[in-house]
């Protein structure tokens, strides 16, 4: 088995590890992002995700840093769709495209190495200490060994081998999943013009936790209801009447993407026939709301699916037990924590488990809540560091965290934290906060 000795080493290179993986680079740490896909990004590149939601507390802009860097990246190149930053509930961008840009920004870090296609067979520990990870690529294995690892796959996977606590809940409670798709050769002056005309009734304009948002760019719908309000449907597809199924607009010309619930009552970390269920049936749903659209929609009729996610987008899983929880009573009161690393102000709450709609609890706007860095960190374990929707909070705040620009403000702090960590010759838990936050506002984040 060929080995490695890096300064940090990232586990999964989505929305927050490519970022944790830039950051640990930039702050002078030899560094490896290993991940399973073919692409770096996750669900902002080949979850097909496309809609940036949570740069905005409704009144001003309360993310930066490197994910502000890649929206200036996306303005200079037509591949993104804005009205106001400060009051968009999100941006909507060209997932192709971005692609490419992570690949050349990260690309540029002479510190930084990526493996894609390699999956984690095992975490190396010594007691409590995480040392490195067992990896496969096509068919080589390799230890890496790294004096800081920062999970960041989604499911606290590196989190979990190492024996740290986390919770899950029950799949009657858990969020259910989303398999995004995009779709080609709309009309969407006649999609405008039929909506301007038979402006929803059952269903809303927007989802719940938007209401409040005073811009959002391109063209959004929500819903089904009122376009099969007396339609007579099989048996098979009743479901749809009440599914939740969102379309927006993109940066390109008569494209749109789909957001719809998938599957449900079900566990991302299961495997086997479990997860082949749960993308089969994600895929089925998906094609359904596609030709719904086609066959009930003006504009759709020339439409077609030109494009379905190459990774199911899981809203929760495991979620770490780390030195702080983040609560919902923190959410409620906009708390500012002594060692705050970033900002959210998405309402918290959660789709509903029946794949119908979403409960939120909201903030005024101009009010955020911070994300402590002691969230971040698995209780009981050394050597490690958690960014994204894996980190410790209760499960009603999971919209506040788990947003793109929260997992990439989340994945700046543990990348630049893990840099001070090698260079310091200390541990993660004990980096001195006030470099850490200095550090970081230097690198122009708003804490």
């Amino acid at each position: 088995m060929r080995t490695k000795t890096v300064d940090v080493l990232v586990a999964g290179g989505g929305t927050a590890g490519v970022i944790a993986g830039i950051a640990a680079a930039r702050n002078g740490a030899e560094t490896i992002i290993v991940d399973k896909q073919r692409c770096l990004g996750g669900q902002f590149t080949a979850g097909m995700q496309g809609a940036w939601v949570g740069f905005s507390d409704k009144k001003n802009l309360i993310v930066r840093g490197i994910a502000w860097e890649l929206r200036n990246i996306f303005k200079e190149r037509n591949a993104i769709v804005e009205v106001d930053p400060n009051t968009d509930v999100c941006f909507l961008y060209d997932t192709e495209i971005a692609k490419v840009i992570l690949d050349e920004v990260t690309s540029k870090e002479p510190k930084l190495t990526s493996y894609l296609d390699t999956a984690i067979v095992d975490v190396i520990t010594e007691g409590d200490t995480v040392v490195g990870l067992v990896v496969l690529s096509q068919s080589e294995l390799m230890e890496i060994r790294a004096k800081v690892v920062i999970d960041c796959t989604g499911d606290a996977l590196v989190s979990y081998k190492a024996g740290a606590p986390y919770e899950l809940r029950e799949k009657k409670d858990i969020q259910p999943m989303t398999l995004m798709g995009r779709m080609c050769g709309i009309d969407m002056d006649r999609v405008k013009q039929y909506y301007d005309e038979h402006p929803p009734v059952l269903d809303t304009h927007v989802p719940p936790a938007w209401h409040d948002f005073k811009t959002f760019p391109g063209f959004m719908h929500f819903g089904l209801a009122d376009e099969l309000k007396d339609v007579e449907l099989p048996p098979e597809k009743e479901y749809l009447r009440n599914w939740l199924g969102i379309f927006t607009s993109t940066p390109n010309p008569g494209e749109v993407t789909i957001n719809c619930s998938g599957a449900i009552e079900a566990h991302s970390i299961e495997g086997f026939e479990s997860r082949a269920a749960q993308e089969n049936f994600s895929q089925k749903t998906l094609y359904d709301v596609a030709e719904a659209f086609k066959k009930y929609v003006p504009g759709f009729e020339n439409s077609y699916l030109s494009a379905i996610a190459a990774l199911l987008g899981v809203r929760e899983s495991r979620r770490i037990i780390g030195d702080y929880k983040v609560t919902l009573e923190d959410f409620q009161a906009a708390r500012e924590f002594e060692d705050s690393i970033g900002r959210g102000a998405m309402p918290a709450g959660a789709h509903t488990p029946d794949g119908v709609t979403m409960y939120v609890y909201d903030l005024e706007p101009g009010d955020s809540m911070t994300i402590p860095y002691r969230c971040m960190l698995p209780k009981g374990k050394d050597g490690i560091l958690v960014a994204g929707r894996c980190v410790s909070y209760e499960a009603p705040v999971a919209n506040c965290i788990r947003c793109m620009p929260q997992c990439m403000v989340m994945g700046q702090a543990a990348g630049t934290a893990a840099a001070i960590a090698v260079q310091k010759g200390t541990t993660v838990r004990n980096v001195d906060m006030k470099l850490l936050q200095g550090t970081l506002k230097q690198q122009d984040v708003i804490l």
